[in-house]
């Protein structure tokens, strides 16, 4: 879990992109495998975040297409990054599959 935020000032997010909503988009859209319940989003300046269970997602810059896991387990930027299953919680062994880190 992140224990200092991922900022552009820090160069964490040149490996952890964050996920900011599209300009005008309010809420997230849940897809599949995605509990609509514990989908959320959080505002930080200008910028609408999706969250999940109340982590806010990030990708990791080495998955190069879909369900990668590739950033699994890093300890990196103050914490240890782990894909977010479809309960909300994270995968701590192994991967998911699939999912965002957070």
């Amino acid at each position: 879990m992140q224990n200092v935020p991922c900022t552009d000032a820090s160069g964490c997010t040149a490996v952890w992109p964050d996920l900011p909503l599209p300009d005008g988009t309010k809420h997230a859209t849940a897809g599949a495998e995605v509990n609509a319940m514990i989908l959320g989003t959080m505002k930080v300046g200008n910028e609408t975040y999706p969250t999940y269970n109340g982590y806010l997602m990030y990708e990791y810059a080495s998955d190069t297409g879909p369900r990668q896991t590739n950033g699994q387990g890093i300890t990196s930027y103050g914490g240890t990054w782990y894909v977010i299953n479809p309960s909300g919680k994270p995968t701590k062994t192994g991967t998911s599959g699939g999912g965002y880190h957070y």
